[in-house]
């Protein structure tokens, strides 16, 4: 399958309207590409009425005729990577593109980062350890879910209430969660597409505050192997992009020892400014973190003085970064379609002699 970066493949259009709060119905998507009525196509089952089921069905039906036709895998080719030791300015976010996630969508498969990978085995150990709910647990993985291939978006931890909330729930009552969703609605991804990431998980701000008040030490080592959990995560899954968006790890708050992602995955408003781009190794991988900022900086009321208000800056910088990636959806959704399509044609082709040769004799 070749990509063309000056493409815009587009499906057909989803409506998107409010029923209700935290719900959304959407027309259901049709990927028949002809209208002959003598053969049978691969599309989406009916049940799709709504963008998480339209998302959820599109998953299914990339997968399925992934392994049927294709059997497509993540790519593991080395890159020139546009990154050099140290921070890229001006044209770095255009470089990684051209050099690192255009080469990426070209070559990798469609395979995503799934619960039952075994890098979340170290979540459910830590949560275990530190006495965090099974909801937590679940909401966590479920935001982690996502395309290998596509930028990860790296927050800072989880939204209030995430130890006793359902996912949903979660998800419509944390503003910036909603923010991120609405902005990759528009450009037709989904949560369910993109990875993210708490660069200290499952310890939200109230946990915190309780592990400050426990014994001496306690909020040190609780934060030191969150970010351990973080670390290795990103050993394991090894993505080429990470959109740093949070600022807040070189805080001595938030500092425990002066670990290495603590120190190298923080951004800052000035460098998400500057549009730069670091280098950073975790382990013996190289990822091109691009410098951003949190949502909740222009999101929070009380912060009248946010040097982005209205998050046009960070919005922009999330549509550079998937667009691509929504193209690249698109025309593969498009291809394994068609891909399917040829096959059931051609294996009709070479039943029908079989049949009239059974029925003459």
């Amino acid at each position: 399958m070749s990509f063309n970066n000056q493409t815009i493949y587009r499906l057909p259009s989803v409506i998107v309207k409010q029923d209700g709060p935290g719900k959304r119905q959407g027309e259901k998507l049709d990927f028949n590409l002809t209208s002959q009525s003598n053969r049978t196509f691969h599309t989406l089952p009916p049940s799709a009425s709504s963008v998480d089921s339209e998302s959820q069905a599109i998953d299914d039906l990339t997968t399925r005729l992934s392994r049927t036709f294709l059997n497509t895998t993540r790519s593991t080719e080395a890159h020139q990577l546009a990154t050099v030791t140290g921070t890229q300015r001006k044209d770095a976010i255009d470089q990684v593109i051209t050099s690192v996630l255009t080469q990426d969508l070209r070559a990798a498969g469609s395979q995503k980062l799934l619960p039952d990978h075994p890098c979340f085995d170290h979540v459910r150990q830590y949560a275990r350890k530190w006495h965090i709910s099974d909801e937590a647990v679940n909401s966590n993985i479920k935001l982690a879910c996502g395309y290998l291939k596509f930028p990860v978006i790296m927050l800072l931890n989880p939204a209030p209430k995430h130890e006793s909330l359902p996912f949903d729930t979660m998800v419509a009552r944390c503003r910036t969660l909603r923010w991120i969703e609405n902005v990759l609605l528009a450009i037709g991804l989904s949560l369910a597409d993109v990875i993210i990431l708490d660069i200290c998980p499952l310890l939200g701000n109230d946990r915190i505050k309780q592990l400050e008040k426990e014994e001496r030490g306690r909020k040190q080592q609780a934060l030191s192997e969150a970010y351990d959990v973080t670390q290795t995560m990103l050993e394991m899954i090894q993505p080429s992009i990470v959109i740093s968006c949070q600022c807040s790890t070189s805080w001595s708050s938030w500092v425990a020892g002066g670990h290495v992602i603590a120190r190298e995955l923080c951004s800052s408003m000035k460098s998400a400014r500057a549009r730069e781009v670091k280098a950073v190794t975790v382990g013996d991988h190289k990822i091109n973190v691009v410098q951003a900022y949190h949502p909740s900086g222009f999101l929070n009321r009380n912060r009248r003085g946010h040097h982005d208000l209205g998050g046009q800056l960070l919005k922009a910088l999330f549509q550079r970064l998937y667009i691509p990636c929504s193209n690249w959806k698109n025309q593969h959704i498009i291809d394994l379609v068609v891909s399917a399509n040829s096959s059931v044609v051609a294996l009709t082709n070479t039943s029908s002699p079989r049949r009239e040769e059974t029925n003459r004799t």
